[in-house]
């Protein structure tokens, strides 16, 4: 036990055998008066208290290998041991409660319209009336009658009342013929009526009376039902095909003329 920790103390290295294992150990003395073990480059050295060193393994460097090993687990252990308390230190932290904000909610009432009082109507002043003008007399004035003069009479004669004669009589105007106007021989060029498909499927017959409104050009202006068949199709009919028509208008003498014309149409599918 002796003879190491004084190989330690003079610095010098010392080779120690045991079985079939020689292990080289550089003794260190570090500051605090404690040994230490350099280890190689890649070891870390660790202090001993009354370091023995005894090991079966075949070589020295598995020694250091194995102190890194143990080091490097250390390390490991302590870094996630660390983040773990980390961790459930911040997730224990409890959120702090927000209060939410109150509202406070305040109804005020619209002012009231000041209603201005309007201003007295001014004082009527009545006005004076003007004093009514006094009306001077009027002089009377003293009618002097003249002297009567005396006139010497005339004896006059009274003349003969002239008689005028009496107005000719106006010319006796000339009474012209007036014609009505017809269809005459226009009848046989102006188009027939076209037997209405309803009326003819369903049988229906009847005759329409109408009232021509002729102009002096002969054209039909108006015409108008005097007499229905009973059947609306039918009349209908009967009207279109009459605006068609042509007409000898009236004459007044040899002066054409508006007039009118009865004009009936029937419709038989007896033919």
């Amino acid at each position: 036990m002796n003879r190491p920790l004084k190989a330690f103390e003079q610095h010098e290295p010392e080779i120690r055998k045991q079985g079939k294992v020689a292990v080289n150990v550089i003794p260190i003395k570090s500051g605090l008066g404690h040994p230490i073990i350099n280890a190689p480059s890649s070891s870390v050295a660790v202090p001993l208290h009354g370091f023995r060193y005894n090991t079966t393994y075949p070589d020295s460097k598995f020694l250091d290998y194995l102190l890194i090993a143990i080091l490097t687990l250390f390390v490991h252990t302590a870094v996630v041991h660390f983040f773990k308390e980390f961790s459930v230190s911040k997730e224990e932290q409890i959120e702090p409660v927000k209060i939410p904000h109150k509202v406070h909610i305040e109804f005020v009432q619209p002012k009231q319209p000041i209603v201005q009082t309007p201003p007295p109507p001014p004082k009527v002043v009545p006005l004076k009336k003007p004093p009514k003008p006094k009306v001077k007399p009027k002089p009377v004035v003293k009618r002097v009658e003249p002297p009567p003069v005396n006139v010497p009479t005339v004896e006059t004669q009274e003349a003969a009342p002239v008689v005028s004669a009496p107005p000719a009589p106006p010319p006796t105007p000339k009474v012209e013929k007036v014609t009505q106007p017809s269809a005459g021989a226009g009848y046989l060029h102006n188009p027939a009526p076209v037997y209405p498909e309803v009326a003819e499927e369903r049988g229906w017959e009847g005759r329409v009376l109408m009232k021509v409104h002729v102009l002096a050009g002969g054209r039909p202006d108006s015409v108008s039902v005097v007499k229905s068949s009973g059947k609306e199709v039918l009349d209908a009919e009967a009207v279109r095909t009459v605006k068609k028509w042509s007409f000898v208008p009236a004459k007044r003498g040899t002066t054409p003329i508006d007039g009118w014309v009865t004009v009936p149409i029937t419709f038989n599918l007896q033919g």
